[in-house]
């Protein structure tokens, strides 16, 4: 197959080939989005007709089923809708969809995302360009519809999460995917533990655990809409981590050489920022306030409050630092929500992007 893009703004050529892809979306009550979901697999820059929708329903109780089947006729999608005898959570939807693709590659991605145009071409280009590589994933792209602090913090925090899985990428893989937007080698691909693990990631580790890289493609990339609701981003964000944090303690065993540089050096490199950072970030906070409080209380109360400023600096500007210390706390907070089988769960709020 001819190379579907190789650099930004390059225009795919005329003689390309473009392979017939499943695309997988799980879903648990998507009314208000699954419709605008299938719109945009018809609006990217891929030809319709080589792209199957497999619709993964995890016992909704709106009219997601409806509306699935509907857009398919509406948009002239192929497609289909599996309906699951009980809900079971993402993990298991993911597994029963690439389970049923007939396609070399499949696609999977959520209801409430929207590709670029391109973002399938770039991550299918990056995908096909080595044998070795069995999983990309793209770059997300905040949607905020309302400023706040978490959205403020959101926003901070994508300016490095990308770059850093970029370079975990070109050592080797990563394994911090964004779930909306992953292409892969169904030969690579093996079924993720349904019960534990967050399912973005188990992907990517067992593409690993399987002898292929995982790798990021910053060019490919999609759209979510992030709340600016606090509450809700605190649930997300605590569910999100304890379900990655999960997913590491259970492929422990992915420290060896056997599994090259990702091994070696990416791997254990990803404990330390989940498990050894945050512990080690407040315990710092905790004893510089005691010492400098040992001199005069006045300059222990004066560290805490610096880092309480530093805390929620976010709300008036958006910066790393902030986010830095927000995500330090979620990573730590739920270290106690591991292992609580959290695989099934109710989405946040949906809107279309």
């Amino acid at each position: 197959m001819a190379a579907v893009i190789l650099q930004k703004n390059q225009i795919i050529k005329k003689n390309t080939t473009f392979p017939v892809i499943s695309v997988v979306v799980p879903t648990y009550n998507e009314s208000e989005v699954i419709g605008h979901r299938i719109k945009n697999l018809k609006d990217i820059n891929y030809p319709t007709d080589k792209i199957h929708a497999i619709v993964v329903d995890d016992q909704s109780s709106d009219k997601t089923v409806e509306l699935a089947k509907s857009a398919f006729k509406k948009y002239n999608i192929s497609g289909e809708v599996i309906i699951k005898e009980k809900r079971t959570g993402t993990n298991a939807s993911v597994n029963l969809g690439v389970s049923k693709a007939k396609t070399d590659i499949v696609v999977t991605t959520d209801a409430d995302v929207t590709f670029e145009a391109d973002a399938l071409n770039y991550a299918i280009s990056r995908l096909l360009s080595d044998e070795n590589i069995g999983a990309v994933c793209g770059e997300l792209e905040p949607i905020v519809k309302k400023n706040s602090f978490t959205t403020s913090s959101e926003k901070a925090y994508r300016t490095v999460y990308g770059k850093i899985c970029k370079w975990e990428s070109n050592i080797h893989s990563t394994y911090c995917f964004n779930g909306p937007l992953i292409v892969l080698r169904k030969k690579a691909f093996s079924p993720i533990p349904e019960t534990h693990g967050a399912s973005d990631a188990g992907i990517a580790l067992r593409i690993i655990r399987n002898g292929y890289r995982c790798v990021y493609e910053s060019s490919a990339k999609f759209y979510e809409y992030i709340t600016g609701d606090f509450s809700q981003q605190r649930r997300q964000k605590l569910r999100r981590s304890a379900r990655l944090l999960e997913a590491t303690i259970y492929n422990m065993d992915l420290i060896s050489p056997k599994y090259g540089k990702f091994g070696l050096f990416v791997f254990p490199l990803r404990i330390l920022m989940f498990f050894v950072v945050p512990i080690a970030f407040f315990t710092s906070v905790i004893l510089w306030s005691y010492l400098f409080a040992q001199i005069n209380l006045v300059y222990g109360i004066v560290v805490l409050i610096a880092f309480f400023l530093a805390l929620i600096s976010g709300n008036w500007h958006s910066n790393l630092v902030s986010s830095f210390i927000w995500h330090q706390i979620y990573l730590l907070l739920s270290m106690k929500r591991m292992f609580r089988g959290m695989h099934v769960w109710k989405a946040i709020e949906r809107k279309k992007v």
